[in-house]
């Protein structure tokens, strides 16, 4: 799924740890005995004011978007004006931030604030790279605003490892001029509608529904909410429930309402096999409203995934972690007025965001535009994958591998199921 923080580049990532894992044990021997380079770390003293004279190192994957660089400046001037703290951001592209903190994290430049995507969070506490801010959290008075979902995406080992920034979920987009001349009114809300309407807007070189099934995180995380969907979940793949979503899944392949094709294709390449009309219904995020609005030359909208035995979507988003070396008081104070909702509001929907939080839920801003508002509605159901452990990277290969299985012909669905529910079971974490 290109939900942020989950999209193909974790084959880099995952790569990347490898190398970077004896790079971060030699860096934290050295922090031990009292060396390491401190230039990532924040510095803080008092003013005769009163206010903090501190400056935090903020990283970010937001890229050098004007609009997103003001919003985001304005933030940090009035935090300054209010705080004496002052923000140094760095941002990088998001194909490249992974690498960039996993080299920092090796190498001791960790920043203060960096922003990660939720399925991470688990690997940085267990590493020991960011601080447990369980006290912070509780303390704090925005922690019961928080949608629970959202919040347990930095929930791991009975600790708070962060808290969420920018949230969002999976939806459906459809082609309505293709609904219309299929003869179909409404979107469809269930397993059944789903397969029907498929059937009945596949035409020619048009698929009636297509979502990313390849050999990544992309394929994983797209299979996950039909997982959830038939009353499965990852720590249990091997039963009946997963045996269902697979035979769910490969259904629309089998009677060519979707391509074969879709276990090479990634989220880009179902959003642009849309945008061409060769594929009336895509799974994919909000991350693709700006393309389609752009892009499109036809009438299209976004209504939530149809529902199996229970409604289900993928969580992605990225939440604010902060250092373990950080001025924890000055880091905290940022936090706070980052997360205060009249900033968010302003920072997190300029950047795609979702409402994650119960006070922000009837805020129309977050809402405004085509295909919003179910994504929105989505939110309250969908899923985060930081509750499978560090080793959700591993856990993710055998599921997309899989899917894969099933999709090619190679194995039945039981068969693949009961294959990767034996190599998930010591991935995950001890409960």
């Amino acid at each position: 799924m290109k939900v942020r923080g989950s999209r193909s580049e974790r084959r880099r990532w995952r790569a990347t740890w490898l190398v970077a894992l004896a790079m971060l044990a030699a860096s934290m021997l050295l922090a031990a005995c009292g060396g390491g380079d401190d230039n990532s770390s924040s510095s803080s003293t008092s003013g005769s004011s009163g206010k903090q004279s501190a400056t935090i190192q903020w990283w970010d994957s937001y890229g050098n978007i004007p609009e997103r660089n003001k919003a985001l400046q304005e933030v940090f001037d009035q935090i300054r004006a209010d705080t004496g703290v002052t923000v140094k951001r760095t941002t990088f592209e998001y194909g490249e931030f992974r690498d960039k903190l996993v080299q920092a994290a090796a190498t001791g430049q960790f920043p203060d604030i960096a922003f990660v995507d939720q399925g991470d969070v688990p690997i940085y506490a267990d590493q020991g790279i960011i601080s447990d801010v369980t006290d912070k959290v509780n303390a704090w008075d925005g922690k019961d605003q928080i949608l629970p979902n959202i919040l347990e995406a930095v929930h791991y080992k009975d600790r708070y490892w962060g808290v969420p920034f920018l949230t969002n979920a999976t939806a459906m987009f459809y082609n309505v001029e293709q609904f219309r001349a299929a003869g179909i009114a409404q979107p469809p809300t269930t397993w059944d509608e789903l397969s029907a309407d498929a059937k009945k807007l596949t035409r020619g070189s048009t698929s009636g529904f297509c979502f990313a099934a390849n050999a990544n995180e992309e394929g994983s995380s797209v299979f996950e909410p039909f997982l959830w969907q038939a009353g499965g979940d990852v720590p249990t793949i091997g039963d009946q429930a997963s045996i269902d979503a697979l035979d769910f899944v490969n259904s629309f392949v089998k009677d060519g309402t979707a391509p074969k094709s879709i276990l090479s294709w990634g989220q880009n390449d179902i959003a642009n096999q849309f945008i061409a009309r060769n594929c009336s219904m895509m799974v994919n995020g909000p991350w693709e409203l700006g393309a389609l609005a752009e892009q499109a030359r036809f009438d299209w909208d976004v209504a939530p995934m149809p529902r199996g035995a229970q409604a289900a979507s993928s969580l992605g988003g990225e939440q604010l972690v902060i250092s373990k070396n950080a001025d924890m008081d000055a880091a905290w104070t940022v936090a706070e007025q980052v997360l205060d909702p009249a900033v968010i509001g302003r920072v997190a929907i300029s950047l795609g965001g979702l409402p994650n939080r119960k006070d922000t839920e009837s805020d129309p801003a977050w809402t405004t535009g085509k295909g919003r508002q179910a994504f929105a509605d989505s939110v309250q159901y969908a899923r985060p994958r930081s509750v499978y452990g560090p080793k959700y990277n591993q856990i993710s290969e055998q599921i997309w591998t899989m899917v894969q299985n099933v999709l090619s012909g190679t194995k039945s669905s039981a068969d693949a199921a009961k294959e990767a529910g034996t190599a998930i079971q010591p991935l995950l974490p001890a409960s």
